[in-house]
């Protein structure tokens, strides 16, 4: 059996997909320079010279990873909220490539990203942040340095120790001097009756030999397993404050495996990093005609026990069985002093095994063996005795959604719901988006699935002609433009019985700093929130348009809640004037949940839980619904089933035009 991948071991290969992603983003950033104009206002220039980002800020500094610390108040000089209202102190914040705000103006001091993280100060401590902002450590040291090699040096007071890139205090703050981590796993500390080392086990050794030949000399379930477990049951404890359904999302069968193995992988490259062997001799015995290979081995006589003093050498042997064709094995046996080898490992009956050998000859010559045992897929290398936790109380939101995932039937909406005879419509338009995968890690459920089943409703039971509606799935950043280029064309033919359906099933963020909602496209990680379709820029190209009503229909929180449950979003809290959320006349939008709740998939039905009550009412009454009477079929039975499945509440809300007060209730579909 195989399990997913950790994602925080991987957090360096993780922010160098999203600046893949971003396509020139890096490459912007390597040419981009802080500029001062002649007002000490600071701005970006490119290589030529060209102001690229305008002066706009009190202080600016380089870009690393895609993101440049820049100093404001909050808006420009002309009081417009660039990162917000307008604060009466600077403070320190984050801009893209495209000057586009990322991470607000909160911080007293900013540092720059570094393995996907940054150093920020608030009051007189300092804390790390991730490329979204969210925050990995709290504020509590005197001092920090950047992340090299996968730690931090951190100092409380006048000790320093280190931290993870999970945040974890790996070496608490008890030496006068710490150095970054180097890549061979160690870094130089020293308080004032020794020096030594530290190395990423969190131990600390008089010297490097004496760390590797510790490591060299033990089973990896020695050096892994307690580490492992103790991690473990650290973090699938409910934390200080933490709510049950919030322990629940966090905390299930999914995600358990997830961790379990992740952290195996971490110690694992760890340990078989510290195995490696160094300067090895290799032997070749006699060659067998018979089976066509070379016995080889592998003799590394380097290690020496630091630990005794004259002690002799201990010898670590490894014997492989290279293939060679007869006809060259005269040329391998002459060659052979002058062979070069290179080595992959495993981990292989709680010891480090050679998985690959490759040996090149003169003339670029080279042959390969495998380790037969070397499993083609990678299992649990150890067993672990960790608290049980029970996964089968109800409310468990992602093991709902693994159960029901195999399962290939239809829900009881999608093969009903498109009853009823009408003519072509050709008066009705739609555009409709489904989003499920975002470049952050974070899914959608059901998502696709609710898209398709919604664009099937808009052709069969709405009679739409195919080229009157414009559905996407996963749309990314340029996607998200093709749709407004598309309701610009089209608008054209817009008329006072023209009606529009749009419906969005994602992730949806209200940017507090510009007081506006954003349908998120799936790469908004590396092209910035704002690169997302704009509601209120929708309502504004619609409602010059001469049409007659359009009905705006969302499947996603647009607060800090995202449809699967999760938690997310950088933007400052507090008070919002709702105005923003109201469309203009005749336009009606419907929010699957509030501000602060989420909106949940509904697992039985492989449908978001907003949707799959749209689809139900829609089912029961071909002949037409008004909006009033939808929305409240919706609302109730929403409010009532998030409730029983996770405990909490998601309740719809609908915003409609000043003008129209009540009306729209009289609106149908």
């Amino acid at each position: 059996m195989s399990y997913m991948k950790n994602f925080r071991y991987a957090a360096g290969l993780y922010i160098a997909m999203l600046l893949t992603v971003a396509g020139v983003t890096t490459a912007q950033a390597q040419d981009l320079e802080p500029y001062r104009d002649w007002f000490g206002s600071y701005g970006y220039i490119d290589t030529t010279g060209n102001i690229v980002i305008e002066c706009r800020y009190d202080d600016a500094r380089e870009f690393s990873e895609g993101r440049a610390a820049v100093l404001s108040r909050g808006g420009d000089i002309s009081g417009e909220g660039i990162f917000g209202q307008l604060s009466l102190t600077l403070k320190w914040g984050y801009i893209d490539t495209s000057g586009m705000a990322v991470i607000p103006c909160v911080y007293d001091y900013a540092g720059q990203f570094h393995e996907g993280y940054a150093a920020v100060m608030s009051g007189n401590k300092w804390g790390f942040i991730d490329y979204d902002g969210d925050t990995l450590v709290s504020y509590r040291y005197d001092e920090v340095h950047r992340f090299v090699n996968g730690y931090a040096a951190v100092r409380k007071g006048g000790c320093w120790g280190y931290i993870d890139s999970d945040g974890n205090e790996l070496v608490p703050c008890r030496y006068d001097v710490a150095s970054d981590f180097s890549s061979d796993g160690f870094a130089a500390v020293g308080r004032a009756d020794s020096a030594g080392f530290v190395y990423r086990d969190g131990n600390w050794y008089a010297s490097k030999d004496r760390a590797l030949n510790w490591i060299r000399g033990i089973p990896f379930s020695v050096y892994a397993k307690d580490k492992v477990m103790n991690r473990m049951n650290e973090w699938q404890m409910p934390e200080p404050g933490e709510s049950v359904p919030d322990w629940e999302v966090r905390v299930n069968g999914e995600s358990f495996m997830a961790r379990l193995e992740g952290l195996e992988m971490r110690y694992e490259a760890e340990y078989v990093e510290a195995n490696r062997l160094e300067g090895p001799e290799l032997i070749l015995g006699p060659y067998d005609t018979l089976q066509e290979v070379f016995p080889v081995e592998i003799v590394d006589h380097v290690i020496h026990d630091a630990d005794t003093s004259g002690s002799p050498e201990r010898l670590r042997t490894f014997h492989v069985d290279l293939p060679v064709p007869s006809n060259e094995a005269g040329n391998v046996t002459s060659g052979w002093r002058r062979v070069k080898a290179d080595f992959s490992y495993f981990v292989h009956d709680d010891r480090i095994a050679i998985a690959e050998a490759e040996f090149t000859l003169p003339g670029r010559r080279t042959y390969k063996w495998v380790n037969p045992d070397r499993p083609a897929v990678r299992t649990m290398l150890l067993d672990y005795d960790m608290v049980d936790i029970d996964f089968t109380l109800p409310g468990k939101i992602y093991r709902q959604i693994v159960r029901h995932s195999d399962d290939s039937s239809a829900a009881d909406t999608d093969s009903a719901v498109f009853s009823g005879v009408h003519r072509k419509n050709g008066d009705m338009y739609a555009i409709v988006i489904a989003n499920g995968t975002y470049s952050t890690g974070m899914t959608v459920p059901y998502a696709r699935n609710d898209g398709e089943v919604f664009r099937r409703f808009c052709v069969d039971r709405l009679r739409m002609p195919e080229d009157n509606i414009c559905y996407v799935e996963e749309a990314d950043a340029e996607d998200m433009r093709n749709v407004l280029s598309w309701l610009d064309r089209v608008s054209r033919m817009f008329n006072a019985d023209t009606r529009l359906v749009v419906y969005f099933s994602g992730q949806c963020l209200l940017d507090k700093g510009v007081g506006e909602t954003y349908l998120l496209p799936v790469d908004y990680a590396s092209t910035g929130v704002q690169s997302g379709l704009r509601l209120s820029s929708l309502f504004n190209r619609i409602s010059g348009s001469g049409i007659d009503d359009a009905i705006f229909i969302v499947d996603a929180s647009y607060g800090k809640i995202s449809r699967n449950g999760m938690m997310y979003g950088v933007f400052d809290d507090g008070g919002v004037d709702g105005s923003w959320m109201r469309p203009d006349d005749r336009m009606v939008v419907f929010y699957a949940a509030g501000e602060d709740e989420g909106a949940y998939p509904y697992p039985e039905k492989k449908h978001g839980l907003f949707t799959y009550f749209l689809l139900k009412a829609l089912q029961d009454n071909p002949d037409g619904i008004s909006y009033g009477d939808l929305f409240d079929y919706i609302s109730a039975n929403v409010e009532s089933v998030s409730s029983e499945l996770y405990g909490r509440r998601q309740k719809p809300e609908v915003y409609s035009s000043e003008w129209d007060g009540e009306a729209w209730r009289e609106f149908s579909l």
